[in-house]
């Protein structure tokens, strides 16, 4: 499951943004960094603050998902739709929630949106082939993660989907070269 941490903000006054831009990286950064319980009283205090920031309510809800506690980030993720219901990001965290949360339909309805919004969005493909493999769709998953790959060569996660899908079909070499890939991909992002 790959989830955006978004740190923009528009849907406030200019005075405000700078201040508010600096708070969401400083909690994006906490987060990142595994200090979940401080980003989430940073993205907290934002949407206290600006209750129709719905990046800052997207990214509430990937810290929630974060730490498991699920029902509270799916309330931040309707809420950020609530205010922007084409916000591809939170289209494609909320799917990704329920795709582990095993809402397969739900899943899919969500990131096929995020997807028809934005379609170079190679996060939410690697996340469709995600959600397929795990069903056994392989012919839609390779279709997807070939996507993600095209949109973004480079990116970790799909090569490692692409391993685990060679191997489900049987084709060990190809499996053991995304893989490498993988390896390699993961090495150069430390």
């Amino acid at each position: 499951m790959t989830l955006v941490i978004f740190f923009n903000s528009v849907s406030f006054s200019l005075a405000n943004r700078s201040e508010t831009n600096s708070w969401m990286r400083h909690a994006a950064h906490l987060s990142q960094t595994g200090n979940n319980e401080e980003a989430l009283k940073i993205f907290l205090k934002i949407t206290h603050k600006e209750p129709n920031n719905y990046y800052a309510y997207n990214n509430l809800g990937m810290v929630y998902s974060q730490i498991k506690e699920n029902e509270k980030a799916l309330n931040a993720y309707e809420k950020s739709l609530s205010i922007n219901p084409n916000f591809p990001m939170t289209l494609n965290n909320i799917g990704a929630l329920h795709m582990t949360m095993g809402n397969y339909n739900k899943a899919e309805i969500f990131l096929k949106k995020a997807l028809s919004l934005f379609g170079s969005f190679h996060l939410v493909s690697t996340n469709l082939g995600e959600l397929y493999l795990k069903q056994k769709r392989y012919s839609e998953a390779m279709t997807y993660l070939k996507k993600s790959l095209k949109d973004m060569p480079v990116f970790p996660p799909t090569h490692k989907l692409l391993g685990e899908l060679h191997l489900a079909e049987g084709r060990k070499d190809e499996a053991e070269k995304e893989y490498s890939i993988y390896k390699e991909l993961k090495l150069k992002s430390k």
